[in-house]
């Protein structure tokens, strides 16, 4: 054998031997880089993360989770109670990630552990839905919030209308930031996408919205506007002359919007408070509100000396229909004449209230 064939014998084999050098030092790295993985505690996390797919039944809303967690490792169980269903998520180590506590919870029925947090001053939801979000702006922890829906239900089985799906979510996210539009709109998600979920494994037809690009957060007593500027929960409801004979001159109002409890705040000088107009809707209507305001329907006509009025609604399907209501704020009738309560107007006023916010709800004003 040439030195020249013996040369390239020799180089064949050097390079057979560089390529199987090559994979078992791949399959070895392989090996090593799964061994980290798995000791690091990536498989358990990774895992933790595919459960988010079908927890609670397959109803949790996965996707707008995991932004909310922002890579932390959750874990998701079902509690349930006489007359509510929850999908709770929260840390597997609250050490690493800080506390993560995020529970949606779901009433067919009129349960107070959904209605309680209802309040007029939540920013609505709009885009279709039927609710309300709750984040206080002015408050130093900014990982807190919360948001309720209402869900008109059709039964599957039948023609007859169901029960309404009443939800609401709770959230506790050390890192998180509700202040930040982006993390207010999946928390939002989560209850919307969670609610209707479970609502069709249990034979109901709901009808959703759209997604929730955005939205707004809660007023409070100071976030008063001039009068002339109302465009939201207070347009409409007196004309400029009338408020001027009242003494209006500012008012706290939120977006337009459907939402389990509505309201407007009317006001004078620097937002002092004069007359409140409110709505409540189905489960919101708690027992002791419904008999003080029946109590009050009961009155004889006329006028109210204390200003307190208030007008009903039917409204479609099992709801518990719809109560709306006006009260001045302290004795408007010992202050000055040019402030004393004008009883027609504020009779006229609760009903372009009430019949606005109706229209949104699909509701009738009682006559009478």
């Amino acid at each position: 054998m040439s030195d020249e064939t013996r040369w390239s014998t020799f180089d064949r084999l050097r390079r057979h031997r560089r390529i199987r050098l090559a994979a078992g030092l791949t399959a070895g790295a392989v090996l090593v880089t799964g061994g980290l993985f798995w000791l690091s505690g990536g498989w358990d996390a990774w895992q933790h993360d595919r459960a988010l797919d079908s927890a609670c039944g397959g109803t949790l809303a996965a996707d707008p989770v995991r932004e909310l967690v922002a890579g932390a490792e959750v874990e998701a169980e079902i509690r349930t109670g006489r007359d509510w269903w929850q999908c709770r998520v929260s840390e597997v180590d609250d050490e690493e990630h800080g506390r993560i506590d995020v529970r949606v919870t779901v009433s067919d029925r009129r349960s107070p552990i959904v209605s309680l947090d209802a309040d007029w001053k939540d920013a609505p939801l709009g885009h279709g839905w039927t609710g309300g979000f709750s984040f206080d702006p002015d408050a130093e922890d900014r990982g807190e919030a919360s948001a309720s829906v209402r869900l008109a239900c059709a039964d599957r089985t039948s023609a007859e209308p169901a029960a309404p799906v009443v939800a609401m979510v709770r959230a506790r996210i050390d890192r998180a930031d509700f202040g930040r539009p982006d993390v207010r709109s999946a928390l939002t998600a989560v209850l919307t996408g969670t609610t209707t979920a479970y609502a069709r494994q249990f034979s109901c037809r709901v009808t959703e919205g759209e997604p929730v690009r955005e939205v707004g957060v809660s007023v409070n007593a100071w976030d008063y506007k001039p009068f002339a500027s109302v465009s939201g929960s207070c347009a409409g409801i007196v004309d400029g002359r009338t408020a001027a004979r009242w003494g209006v001159r500012t008012a706290v109002e939120t977006a337009p919007g459907p939402k389990a409890v509505e309201g407007c705040t009317l006001g004078g000088m620097r937002g002092a408070p004069l007359y409140t107009f409110s709505a409540s809707y189905g489960e919101a209507l708690e027992r002791l509100e419904r008999e003080r305001l029946e109590d009050l329907a009961q009155e004889p006509p006329g006028d109210a000396p204390d200003g307190h009025y208030v007008l009903w609604a039917d409204c479609p399907g099992r709801e518990a229909g719809a109560a709306y209501s006006v009260a001045p704020h302290g004795n408007r009738q010992s202050e000055a004449s040019d402030l004393a309560l004008d009883h027609p107007g504020l009779r006229a006023a609760l009903r372009s209230f009430a019949e606005r916010s109706a229209k949104a709800h699909g509701c009738h004003i009682k006559s009478g």
